[in-house]
């Protein structure tokens, strides 16, 4: 009796197509880590400053504000008898490792905008290596910088000119920007030169030209330490 011998095994070629397109698994799955953590660390910053924002208010409103004009004036360069602690703007104020380092801080920009009424801007920042120095000075340095700025005639009502000269590589995207005039935020979306865009158009074509305020990247360079921006209406 003739006997048949069935072959139940892969064919080299079916292994390797089982093997290319299991790499090609693994290579989208190798580029999601990437995003996800950048979208994970960007989260993580985004919830802390809301925690951080929400200290600063209260502070404000513990320490009060002097008698401000109607123009826009930064909170932490007020002159006190006794001064505020330097460590007051950063988070957590009192460092419970005691490494002498922290990480977020806060900065205010206030504006009058009644006898008892003020607009108060708060930007925060993080700073992710105690190497790195800051323009603004003081603890932690993280402070906003005012540059002057114009629309030029043929540009679209999204763009604007710096016209601070040597400011044009502290703008640089992505960044959120206040108008000093208005105290509306825009995001800085792409840098040209000294021509920056917009994430809108600027609202107001009769406070140009101008200046807005931003938080500038580290003195040696590297990524912009600005996380978010608040804004609240405070009455004492």
């Amino acid at each position: 009796m003739k006997m048949i011998f069935k072959n139940n095994g892969f064919s080299l070629a079916e292994v390797l197509m089982a093997v290319g397109i299991l790499s090609i698994g693994l290579m989208l799955i190798a580029t999601m880590f990437p995003a996800a953590l950048y979208l994970t660390t960007v989260a993580s910053e985004r919830t802390m400053a809301a925690i951080v924002a929400d200290e600063a208010f209260a502070k404000i409103k513990l320490y009060g504000l002097q008698t401000y004009p109607s123009v826009i004036s930064d909170y932490n360069n007020i002159s006190r008898s006794p001064p505020i602690d330097p460590n007051e703007f950063s988070y957590p104020s009192v460092d419970p490792c005691s490494t002498n380092f922290r990480q977020y801080y806060w900065s205010a920009l206030c504006k009058r905008t009644d006898p008892c009424e003020y607009q108060v801007t708060v930007f925060v920042a993080r700073k992710t290596s105690p190497a790195l120095t800051y323009q603004g000075g003081g603890e932690g340095g993280i402070r906003p910088k005012v540059i002057n700025v114009l629309v030029q005639a043929g540009l679209s009502s999204d763009k604007l000119q710096i016209t601070t000269a040597g400011q044009e590589k502290n703008v640089n995207p992505p960044t959120a920007v206040l108008d000093s005039a208005t105290c509306k935020i825009y995001h800085i979306i792409d840098r040209n030169s000294a021509i920056v865009t917009l994430d809108r158009p600027w609202e107001d074509a009769a406070t140009l030209p101008g200046s807005i305020w931003l938080i500038p990247p580290p003195v040696s360079g590297g990524k912009n330490a600005d996380i978010e921006v608040y804004q609240e209406i405070i009455k004492f």
